[in-house]
């Protein structure tokens, strides 16, 4: 910009630019940096006039000409005025801009802003119709943290020893700088002897890093008065910001959610041989119907089971005449054949055979066939299915689930930190038939819940980190159901399901051959052949898991909750930072809830930053 044009932009008061425009990415401002030339502080009588300046330097410290430097007032101005509110750097990098002050007592700052978003510097002006002085202050520092923000205040009558860095008394004045080598400054001080200047010092999380005071600062009128304020570290607020990976396991105090209870109880009803059913009925299978000494009169499951099943196949009993073979709306619960032995079951209204003698065959065999299935099944087997159903229980009332919390910067307040809170994973111990114990791993969303975050807002006190009550909405039935078919049966069993589990240890070319047998012996011939009656059976074995996991997803389908609170202690914090790395002593405690239900839960956790 030429000289002629920058004196007329003086003489008249307002804003210009160059004649040439300078291009808006000019390389030598990168890492420029701006600075006063003279003092921070300005004091100036009613109506004085004075000129400001700057100077431009690249990240040599070489001067940039040519630059646009803008000017703004910050606060009131009294009248105050600038000559312009934009000027070029000249070829020694400096900028200069006319201030005239006003008819009225009053301080302000002027705000100087270099192009490309480069920091600013700040000039403290004071007008005052009385003679004042002001206070340029000096840091420094040798410590060894990254400082990223610095405040100056003043005081007047506070002793250094009183003052409590974390807890300020109201200061007569502050003045902002962004680096170490800037010298913040107050204008317009009253002449005394009394001041006391301090600075705080923040790191790049505005957490307060160091701190430094300088007392019995003497001013007097005219004069400016450089204090020199040493800053020296702080302990500093742990700094729980990041990411964490969290290990919880819960302890739901022996109680399941209702869903995964009739799970469970449908599941033992393979090996059940309890006095009464789930819903607290009379269990046959425990009475001695015809006095002979004998109970349970037809064995015990898991052959009465697939019995039920396999009859349903050839012979409708407990059905109304219009329904499939396979499927009874009157029906009973699974397993539960004792009906048969209560009272005849030809005198049932609505039974009818698939074929000709169906269901008198059955009346003779079925014991029969119910022993032989429980013979063949494998010696363990009993033991293993009531494990297994142990196994899913536990999994639940003591699930063990990772999960990833995300601890977000605060806006303003570092004793206030957002959180999002995520739960991933779930691993569940088991027995597998062939001894010993192992453990599976699953993610969440494999098991259906496709995202399950709950956000809010923890605090901090002292190095606990407190967790507030946070939400999860959770299907206990659908994760029971997801472990017992994709955990467990291949993890016990070695299947993939039911069906496939029972299908290995029934023999249906055995079972077939009895049927027909008594058919004839019966009826003299048999309508049916063989192989027709091994295929019902295979059918009916096929059945037995559709049946089995119908009646479940029927029973667990209900909507619940988990609610958490928590606190942890950090450890592992590093003391030029406060970061912390480690997550101790995690407790947890809250409710879960299923429709009306809701009971206590407690847990523990740890927690490790996500790499």
């Amino acid at each position: 910009m030429n000289k002629l044009a920058w004196i007329t932009c003086g003489a008249f008061a307002f804003a210009c630019g160059g004649g040439d425009d300078p291009m808006m990415d000019d390389p030598r401002w990168e890492n420029a940096r701006l600075e006063i030339v003279g003092s921070a502080a300005v004091n100036l009588q009613w109506d004085d006039r004075t000129e400001l300046v700057v100077r431009y330097l690249d990240q040599d410290d070489a001067p940039i000409e040519d630059a646009p430097i803008d000017w703004a007032i910050e606060g009131s101005d009294g009248g105050s005025r600038l000559a312009a509110l934009q000027s070029y750097t000249d070829l020694n990098g400096t900028a200069r801009i006319g201030l005239t002050a006003g008819m009225m007592n009053t301080t302000f700052g002027v705000v100087v802003t270099p192009p490309a978003d480069g920091d600013p510097v700040r000039v403290d002006v004071a007008v005052s119709d009385t003679a004042i002085g002001s206070i340029t202050v000096v840091m420094s520092y040798a410590g060894a943290r990254e400082l990223a923000s610095f405040e100056a205040r003043l005081f007047d009558g506070e002793a250094c020893s009183g003052l409590d860095p974390s807890d300020l008394p109201d200061e007569l004045r502050s003045v902002p700088a962004s680096s170490l080598s800037e010298r913040p400054a107050f204008a317009g001080v009253a002449p005394g002897s009394t001041y006391t200047v301090a600075v705080l010092a923040r790191n790049a999380r505005t957490q307060l890093s160091a701190f430094g005071c300088t007392d019995l600062v003497v001013v007097a009128a005219g004069n400016d008065t450089e204090v020199d304020v040493t800053l020296r570290d702080r302990a500093l607020p742990p700094d729980f910001v990041g990411v964490w990976d969290l290990d919880n396991e819960f302890d739901f105090g022996g109680a399941l959610p209702p869903s995964v209870e009739d799970l469970v109880n449908v599941i033992g009803e393979l090996a059940d041989d309890d006095v009464t059913d789930i819903d607290g009925n009379p269990d046959f299978e425990t009475t001695d119907l015809d006095g002979d000494g004998y109970a349970p009169e037809y064995g015990v499951d898991p052959g009465a089971f697939v019995t039920d099943i396999a009859m349903r196949q050839t012979c409708d009993w407990e059905c109304v005449g219009s329904e499939d073979f396979g499927e009874c709306s009157v029906g009973h619960r699974l397993g539960d054949i004792g009906a048969i032995y209560e009272e005849a079951f030809n005198s049932w209204d609505g039974a009818q055979s698939r074929f000709f003698g169906g269901c008198a065959a059955w009346e003779v065999v079925k014991t029969t066939f119910q022993n032989e299935i429980n013979s063949r099944a494998p010696a363990t087997f009993n033991a293993a299915w009531l494990q297994l159903a142990a196994d899913l229980s536990n999994a639940i009332t003591n699930a063990q689930i990772t999960s990833r919390l995300t601890i977000s910067p605060s806006a303003g307040n570092e004793f206030e930190v957002p959180i999002e809170h995520e739960l991933l994973e779930m691993r569940v111990p088991f027995r597998p038939l062939a001894g010993g114990s192992m453990v599976a791993t699953f993610a969440l969303t494999d098991a259906g819940f496709t995202s399950i975050p709950a956000t809010e807002t923890s605090t901090v006190d002292g190095t606990t980190l407190i967790i507030p009550d946070h939400s999860f909405d959770m299907n206990w039935g659908q994760l029971a159901l997801y472990i017992y078919r994709e955990v467990l049966l291949p993890g016990v069993f070695g299947v993939e399901s039911t069906g496939e589990l029972i299908a290995g240890w029934v023999d249906c070319s055995r079972i077939a051959m009895w049927l027909h047998d008594e058919i004839e012996r019966l009826f003299v011939f048999s309508p049916v052949s063989e192989s027709e009656l091994r295929g019902y059976c295979m059918d009916g074995l096929a059945s037995v898991g559709t049946l089995l996991e119908n009646e479940i997803a029927a029973r667990i389908d209900t909507p619940g909750t988990l609610t958490l609170r928590g606190t942890a202690l950090g450890t592992d914090i590093d003391e030029a930072t406060g970061r912390v790395d480690m997550l101790a002593n995690g407790m947890w405690e809250g409710t879960f809830t299923e429709d009306v239900m809701m009971r206590d839960l407690t847990g523990t956790f740890t927690g490790v930053r996500a790499p």
